[in-house]
């Protein structure tokens, strides 16, 4: 979806500000933010690349953000010229408003690469969501500290790692511990034939958001399903599949996936559900999740996961080569161990994935033991306060001091 085409000039009384994200958390991230920064600076006026989450708060998009979706190195090579012709697209509209600052939210190669063209045009940069450089390019530090005006963090860790290094950086806390609670109170509500607690289990299947990723993980995720489904129809337990969606596009060929699933094992109890990923984490025993995002909101209800990571033999190989972190998914990562068993490639197949989910299931010892590393990790490292609100807090505070420094030079 994209914003119907506006005027070039701003509008009167409006300060127009660019905002670039790349991905749908991003599109999340936004949308709060903006909503927060509207309500301390109503005169400002937002256009960029986003998603329908913030085109909905007023948000001018000039692309589509699927088309900008790329997991893995041999994906962006691909779309390499598409990207190139989006960034030089933007930049010519850039130099015909009168942009105040940026806020550019995650996607690290094409933002901070936005940024120096930006600030050689006098526009400064506020980078929402640091780059993983305690993952992989550690280097990227010292470009961060030349060209990003403000580094706004999610995770307490980040802050202190820029500091060391003289970078302007704020930990403002991840928006997710307020926008769950918001976004679970709207979701659908799931089917009611999930079984009660000592019952049976209920899992949730999440092949992430972006195309790459289902494709890859959408196979062995139903294949593990019907494992389990057979494994506890013996024990004569009940099991209920929960396999949520954000991505329309992929709507027809996870139904297709699911249709196909249910002629192999017609008493398999599995739903298909839009939009209703938090609802489906809340309620489910365990989750098989594509690492990412959602493994941050798995870390948020403290549920048990098995990661999987699946990509491309050459984006793996060059990936393991680069990549400084130890693991892959967030909850692993802001906790320091794998508290969850991360499966990559080979090993993203049922016969890992089904071992693992029925030592979570049957073991309480092991189970407990998870989520007690993963309450602590919440507290520790996400933060209680509302991020979006601490987030356009410090934006407001940069853009109002970056205001009064421009209206003396003026004078």
């Amino acid at each position: 979806m994209v914003a119907k085409k506006k005027s070039l000039n701003p509008k009167l009384g409006k300060e127009n500000v660019l905002i670039v994200t790349g991905e749908h958390s991003g599109d999340l991230l936004g949308a709060d933010l903006m909503t927060e920064l509207s309500s301390l600076h109503p005169e400002l006026s937002y256009f960029g690349i986003g998603g329908e989450r913030m085109i909905s708060c007023g948000f001018e998009s000039i692309e589509e953000l699927e088309k900008l979706s790329v997991i893995g190195f041999s994906e962006a090579i691909k779309k390499y010229s598409f990207l190139k012709k989006l960034f030089y697209r933007l930049l010519d509209q850039v130099k015909e408003r009168n942009i105040k600052f940026a806020i550019l939210i995650d996607y690290p190669g094409f933002n901070l690469r936005l940024a120096k063209e930006l600030k050689s045009l006098g526009i400064p940069s506020i980078f929402y969501v640091s780059p993983q450089i305690w993952a992989w390019k550690f280097k990227r530090i010292y470009f961060i500290k030349e060209q990003i005006a403000l580094m706004l963090t999610l995770f307490r860790f980040e802050e202190e790692i820029y500091k060391q290094y003289g970078v302007n950086a704020k930990f403002v806390g991840h928006p997710i511990t307020k926008r769950i609670p918001e976004k679970l109170k709207k979701e659908p509500n799931l089917p009611s034939d999930l079984p009660q607690m000592g019952e049976g289990h209920v899992i949730g299947l999440l092949p992430g958001s972006r195309r790459g990723e289902i494709t890859k993980l959408i196979d062995p995720l139903l294949a593990s399903a019907a494992e389990l489904h057979t494994h506890f129809a013996k024990k004569k337990k009940e099991i209920v599949f929960l396999l949520p969606n954000i991505n329309k596009a992929l709507e027809p060929l996870l139904l297709a996936k699911i249709s196909e699933l249910k002629e192999r094992s017609p008493e398999i109890k599995i739903h298909y559900l839009w939009d209703s990923s938090l609802r489906v984490m809340s309620a489910s025993d365990l989750l098989l999740i594509a690492s990412g995002t959602a493994t941050l909101e798995g870390l948020f209800f403290e549920k048990p996961m098995v990661i999987l990571y699946k990509v491309s033999l050459f984006t793996y190989l060059l990936g393991s080569l680069l990549i400084r972190s130890k693991f892959i998914g967030l909850a692993n990562i802001l906790s320091g161990t794998e508290v969850c068993r991360e499966l990559t490639q080979n090993e993203a197949e049922p016969k890992y994935i089904v071992k693992e989910a029925l030592a979570i299931l049957e073991n309480r010892k092991y189970r407990n033991k998870i989520i007690k590393i993963l309450q602590e990790t919440k507290e520790r490292e996400l933060g209680l306060a509302n991020g979006a609100k601490l987030a356009a807090q410090e934006i407001a505070k940069f853009y109002e001091s970056w205001k009064n420094q421009s209206l003396s030079d003026v004078t």
